[in-house]
């Protein structure tokens, strides 16, 4: 069934050590999608971004999840309530890419309480595999 939620517990929230320095690091999920987890608005729970960082980049590392000849799964990456990257096609075949965060994502004001990372199916995949991604946030301390 479509629209359906693969959620995370807010008590699974990673511990995470205070960035010593103003450079960029990186808040990585490991992301496991069944065969009927890439249903249209489907969405799987990430984890949480630490408190006090703004988000710059988000890598998007998929396996193949859509074994159609003409993969149609598309994804998008959500923190909190704001869209930070859309149309993010790699599943399709297993792509890898970096995409800068949308405008909004990168002047929207830093949250001082961990905030939920989401990664919602957009268009359903015509022909679903199991499979798995990783996500990575590239962050800067706030």
């Amino acid at each position: 069934m479509a629209g359906e939620t693969l959620s995370v517990a807010a008590s699974a929230a990673r511990t995470y050590y205070d960035n010593p320095g103003a450079g960029t690091f990186v808040v990585s999920f490991n992301l496991t999608f069944g065969t009927t987890d890439n249903e249209l608005n489907d969405v799987n729970q990430a984890g949480y971004l630490p408190p006090n960082v703004k988000l710059l980049a988000v890598g998007w590392y998929p396996t193949d999840m859509d074994t159609n000849g003409s993969p149609a799964v598309v994804h998008k990456v959500t923190v909190g309530s704001t869209d930070v990257v859309s149309s993010l096609t790699g599943a399709q075949s297993g792509t890898s890419s970096l995409t800068p965060v949308t405008n909004a994502a990168r002047v929207l004001a830093p949250s001082t309480s961990p905030t939920l990372v989401q990664v919602q199916t957009t268009t359903a995949a015509a022909t679903a595999a199991a499979g798995t991604a990783v996500l990575d946030l590239y962050c800067q301390k706030a």
